[in-house]
């Protein structure tokens, strides 16, 4: 059976019935349907390759219906990467290497590799901050240097796992959210004891090591600047909206998860920099949001959108924190952006259009 060439399959994890973001794949649905698309969710692992078809679910008369559907013409990689991704890897590149199937991008594979790739441009690498692969070599050798790091899963999202080590007169103390997405305050005597509490605290998983960035207000609140970047319906990049993301005082990340706040950029610079640096701040961050997309896709492969975030340090330094192919959309909400809210939702279906037009004209 071929591919059915007027579909887009959203791709995510499914247990059973049960996945995430329902509001977002309602209304990408119903904007497909009005685009002569029919929209469907779907596992990678309820593929069955010999008949071609998959079960999944489509939203029709005000519900989520199981259905059989024919394998997409498109497919809108939604998977997010993590301890259980293991379990669809197999499947999501079966499904790669199909040649009747088109994704509208290729999930990026991590913040080693992403540091990586854009340390090879000579205008990004200016705003990545140092970044080391942990060990316990690395994690000693930039705390003589920094005094405060961060260590971070390489797999990690909504900012758990995320820690602050710095030296303290007593030793050393360490701040940030255990795995359970809890935030946690620990005191730590020497090296000996530090050198325990990271191989417990990583155990199992691959971290990175940085300097700790002063990204914060003068009060102590940390914020980042989350860019959303999407292809149009003309296949090219487009800066879909900017927002700030502001953290609980007791947390060192800002992520809406941990219970954090959202506001529009250009108002929360000027409260907090001057007109000459918040001006400065702007185009640095237009700057970014112009060249990370076409460099990142040069040299990854295919990517639909992209969630770029942007941290500023007290002196009003720009870097690039982490680079999202799957990226949420809450922040357009939270700040009632009603254009960067329609276009986050609206594009992907308009990037598939697209593509589904350069492929009958190809």
């Amino acid at each position: 059976m071929r591919a059915d060439a007027r579909s887009l399959g959203i791709m995510t994890r499914c247990q059973g019935s049960h996945f995430a973001d329902k509001g977002y794949y309602k209304k990408l649905t119903l904007y497909g349907r009005k685009h002569g698309m029919r929209v469907f969710v779907f596992s990678p692992r309820q593929v069955d390759f010999s008949s071609r078809t998959v079960k999944g679910f489509e939203y029709r008369k005000g519900a989520w219906h199981p259905d059989v559907f024919p394998l997409p013409a498109l497919i809108y990689d939604r998977c997010f990467v993590g301890p259980a991704y293991r379990h669809y890897k197999p499947f999501v590149e079966k499904l790669q290497n199909d040649r009747t199937i088109t994704f509208l991008g290729h999930g990026l594979s991590g913040k080693w590799q992403v540091h990586q790739m854009l340390s090879k441009s000579p205008l990004l690498s200016a705003y990545l901050p140092p970044t080391e692969i942990l060990s316990f070599a690395t994690v000693h050798d930039m705390l003589q240097k920094y005094r405060a790091i961060v260590i971070k899963p390489m797999a990690g999202t909504h900012g758990i796992g995320v820690v602050r080590i710095q030296k303290t007169k007593s030793g050393y103390e360490a701040t940030g959210r255990n795995r359970e997405n809890r935030p946690f305050r620990r005191q730590i005597r020497d090296p000996a004891g530090l050198k325990t509490f990271v191989a417990s605290f990583t155990s199992g998983r691959k971290f990175l090591v940085q300097p700790y960035l002063k990204l914060h207000t003068p009060d102590g609140t940390p914020f980042d600047v989350r860019v959303l970047v999407q292809k149009n319906g003309q296949g090219d990049w487009e800066t879909t909206g900017k927002a700030v993301r502001l953290g609980d005082k007791r947390s060192i990340t800002s992520n809406l998860h941990g219970g954090g706040k959202a506001e529009p950029l250009s108002a929360f610079l000027s409260r907090h920099f001057q007109p000459a640096v918040h001006s400065r701040i702007e185009q640095t961050i237009n700057q970014v949001a112009q060249e990370l997309p076409r460099f990142l896709e040069d040299c990854h492969g295919r990517l639909v959108e992209l969630g770029i975030d942007v941290g500023i340090d007290t002196e009003g330094n720009v870097w690039v924190i982490e680079v999202n192919s799957r990226p949420g959309r809450t922040v357009f909400r939270l700040i009632d952006d009603p254009v960067a809210k329609r276009h986050s939702i609206t594009q992907p279906v308009r990037y598939a259009h697209y593509l589904m037009k350069e492929r009958v004209g190809g």
